[in-house]
């Protein structure tokens, strides 16, 4: 009998967790390794700074884009204050400035409620400029600019501090560009001056940080004048009378509200200086002098009592005798 040897081929089958083997495991590995590394650079950069920096880098990062040409070009060096570009010098991250973008509150000619209730006139008196000093305040407090915006009744007149905070700055660093949140806070307080007849002052004022002459011939005093004067344009595109502005004045550093850090945030600011009357003669007559044959009695009487204390020698007094 003939003997058949039956042939078996036996296929082993693939399963199907073995492609999971591959180099795709090393891709997620990379992205959890990156993702650790910047947790432990976030967590290193709140242990080394203070409260003040890290409210300078969230404003910083949350108005920057490389898109958004109005901020600047981060890798452009040439208006940097110092070489590290951080918008000041690399110890003192408060000087950052901050491009906010907000959506204009300034929609109307100004004659609402709260500015139609101004008298138009001059205002002389401490208790008007009280008046006056509570008009601002309720409106900076309607912009939500309660924290920029500092009102003092003084017997010069009034003193209205416009200034940065953690939230956002003024200026565009190291230019006198202003930011869309205070230009339109210029164009809400101008209807107010518009409103008053008393003359006006306005001047800049900057940090201490200093520009380097590598990458900038221009100084503080330039950019403190420039950004005063931008101001009083911004007044006057809001309906401020152009006639009522005395003094534009650049102040650089000299002149800090915050003397023990004098490069505190705080300091760059821009004061709107409301005269009185008798403060504006007093400024006028420190540059115009009184005219060249004004003997008025305050004069003459000057004059009177000059000539009487002149020392007189024996020969005058016995030709006067």
């Amino acid at each position: 009998m003939q003997r058949h040897d039956q042939i078996i081929i036996k296929r082993a089958r693939r399963n199907s967790h073995e492609a999971g083997h591959g180099g795709a495991w090393k891709v997620a590995f990379a992205d959890f390794m990156i993702a650790l590394m910047a947790l432990f650079l976030v967590l290193w950069i709140l242990a080394i700074v203070d409260k003040t920096e890290r409210q300078a880098i969230v404003a910083y990062l949350n108005s920057s884009s490389l898109f958004d040409q109005a901020s600047g070009n981060p890798f452009n060096t040439s208006t940097s204050l110092s070489p590290i570009d951080l918008g000041g010098e690399a110890a003192d991250l408060s000087s950052h400035d901050a491009a906010v973008t907000v959506t204009s509150f300034y929609d109307g000619n100004g004659d609402g409620s709260q500015t139609d209730a101004l008298v138009q006139g001059t205002y002389e008196t401490q208790e008007q400029l009280k008046v006056l000093a509570q008009v601002v305040e309720e409106l900076a407090k309607q912009v939500s600019a309660e924290g920029n915006v500092h009102v003092d009744v003084t017997p010069q007149g009034l003193r209205i501090v416009l200034q940065d905070d953690f939230r956002q700055n003024m200026f565009h660093r190291g230019s006198s560009e202003l930011t869309p949140f205070f230009e339109d806070l210029l164009l809400a307080l101008a209807p107010i001056f518009q409103k008053i007849q008393n003359p006006l002052i306005i001047s800049g004022h900057t940090d201490a940080v200093r520009y380097s002459g590598t990458f900038s011939e221009r100084s503080n005093w330039e950019l403190s004048a420039s950004r005063a004067n931008a101001a009083r344009q911004t007044l006057i595109v809001g309906g401020a009378p152009e006639n009522h502005v005395l003094q534009v004045a650049g102040m650089a550093d000299r002149a800090p509200l915050n003397p023990e850090e004098p490069k505190a945030s705080e300091n760059r600011r821009i004061e709107l200086f409301v005269l009185t009357s008798v403060a504006a003669r007093m400024v006028e007559t420190l540059f115009k002098g009184p005219p060249a044959n004004d003997d008025g009695p305050v004069i003459q009487q000057a004059r009177e009592k000059a000539e009487f204390n002149q020392p007189v020698i024996r020969q005058d007094y016995i030709e006067a005798s």
